[in-house]
């Protein structure tokens, strides 16, 4: 049986320059090839017509089109079922991922989708696809929603997947993961495994253990060995520059961490890069050990410069001179530290944001990523933005780096917003030009000061510069040229 996939990845491209694979769908594909199906992909990379996207799914010709979104890109999946609806009616749509997940009772407002997949989908996906092919019913798949007599007709979830090694590894050919590989300059993304322990209150991993209660082990890794054995697979058949894992905590469990160190840093050279938070990576011994088996750098969340507001709304509870020792630990021992933080969070001043640009400014970040809160469907700071009237009533971005909000923030102007995104942005530049031109960063903070701290007429002054170094430079190189020194011969 043929299913084809939809993954709705609208600007994706434009700000990550590749598009990017997507380890849910991967695994999905992976068990239903598995079992002797067949799946294709439409990647939506950019807002299709009507008709082209009709066309790619008939070129398909499936018999269920199964679409997993994101927030943010939920409308865009909409849109398309609802154009499956109108043209070929008779055919199965279904949704799932973390939004259907978290929302399915809103997701099966919309009558463009038959069916929901709550939870993790490997074997409900198997299930429908077996039951499908061989014609029987499968209203009674667990994890499988769907509308009935004006509501919804809910099955139990099943069980998470506990033993994740049982799986297969997950598909990339179903992305092209060539072209990936070819356009992002090599970095192979992977998964140990799955799960945060932590409770952050604008993040959905609090609610999804709600939702699994009782269903086994939230917080689950792969053995090292699967790891490794994946990683030889994928060395077999792609151009692998840098491994980049996506876990949200890749150091939760440390016996782990330095068995996978050791047993990796005596067989691959491969560089990798790494999530974590500040807690789970203020140890030596550790840090020692990722530096040992070639770990570029890591990514850790600061998401806010201020304390109070850290610990207080966002359940973050680290100094900043916890941020500061972790910081000279990772360079102590030659690893980069890459920040993520966000802006526009509840309660937020246009000076806390100050302390966060002041805080990255200190820390010299070999990268940072900045993004305006959103409040996400079920999370706890999207309860708090409801109670205090803060959404707006057309409260929908299809961005994660939009630099709007859909908040309205009694202490943070829309206008206050913007301009503080474009001083992240004003650093961010600044910290890659100190970072590889030192000179060129020397000259640009001369300028700043000249023309009293405006950065933006300081890089537009610097550009400037360097295009007048760069046309006398090539003007003394043609008179070079045009008169070559004259070389005498001494007998």
């Amino acid at each position: 049986m043929k299913v084809c996939f939809v993954y709705p990845d609208i600007g994706g491209i434009e700000r990550y320059g590749a598009r990017k694979y997507y380890h849910g769908l991967g695994y999905l594909s992976s068990v239903l090839k598995q079992a002797g199906h067949t799946t294709e992909l439409v990647y939506l990379e950019r807002e299709l017509l009507e008709s082209e996207f009709l066309q790619r799914i008939d070129s398909a010709a499936p018999q269920l089109v199964a679409f997993s979104a994101t927030t943010h890109q939920f409308p865009y999946a909409l849109r398309c079922a609802r154009w499956i609806k109108q043209a070929m009616p008779g055919l199965l749509t279904l949704a799932g991922g973390i939004h259907p997940t978290l929302a399915p009772e809103d997701a099966l407002k919309h009558s463009e989708l038959d069916l929901v997949c709550v939870g993790e989908g490997e074997q409900t996906l198997l299930d429908l696809v077996t039951a499908m092919h061989e014609g029987r019913s499968y209203v009674d798949i667990a994890g499988l929603w769907r509308r009935q007599d004006g509501g919804v007709a809910k099955t139990p979830l099943r069980p998470l997947v506990c033993e994740l090694d049982e799986l297969p590894f997950a598909d990339r050919e179903l992305f092209h993961y060539g072209d990936i590989l070819a356009k992002n300059g090599g970095w192979v993304d992977l998964m140990a495994g799955r799960g945060c322990p932590y409770s952050c209150t604008y993040c959905s991993n609090p609610a999804l253990r709600e939702r699994f209660h009782g269903l086994g082990r939230y917080v689950r890794f792969r053995s090292v060995d699967n790891v490794l054995e994946e990683i030889r697979d994928l060395t077999q058949r792609y151009d692998i520059q840098t491994l980049n894992f996506q876990d949200d905590v890749f150091t939760l469990d440390r016996n782990w961490v330095l068995q996978f160190c050791s047993a990796y840093g005596a067989e691959f050279t491969f560089p990798f890069w790494i999530n974590s938070r500040v807690e789970r990576v203020n140890d030596e011994e550790m840090v020692a050990a990722l530096a040992r088996a070639r770990c570029r750098g890591v990514r850790i969340g600061l998401e806010s410069g201020n304390e109070e507001l850290r610990a207080q709304v966002l359940q973050r509870r680290m100094s900043n001179d916890e941020i500061r020792r972790v910081f000279a630990l990772a360079r102590e021992y030659g690893l980069d530290v890459y920040t993520c933080n966000m802006l526009g969070i509840p309660g937020e001043t246009v000076e806390m944001i100050e302390e966060t640009i002041a805080l990255n400014r200190e820390l010299e970040p070999a990268g940072m990523q900045f993004s305006v809160f959103y409040p996400y469907p079920m999370t706890e700071l999207h309860d708090l933005c409801v109670r205090n009237g803060y959404i707006g009533e057309e409260a929908k971005l299809n961005s994660y780096y939009d630099r709007k909000s859909v908040l309205r923030l009694p202490t943070l102007s829309e206008q206050e917003l913007e301009k503080e995104y474009d001083r992240f942005e004003q650093l961010r530049v600044e910290l890659q030009m100190k970072r590889h031109s030192p000179l060129k960063y020397r000259v640009y903070q001369l300028l700043r000061l000249v023309m009293g701290g405006d950065s933006r007429a300081a890089r537009s002054a610097l550009r400037r510069l360097v295009r007048i170094v760069e046309a006398a430079r090539r003007l003394v190189q043609r008179s070079r040229d045009a008169n070559p020194p004259i070389v005498q011969v001494v007998e």
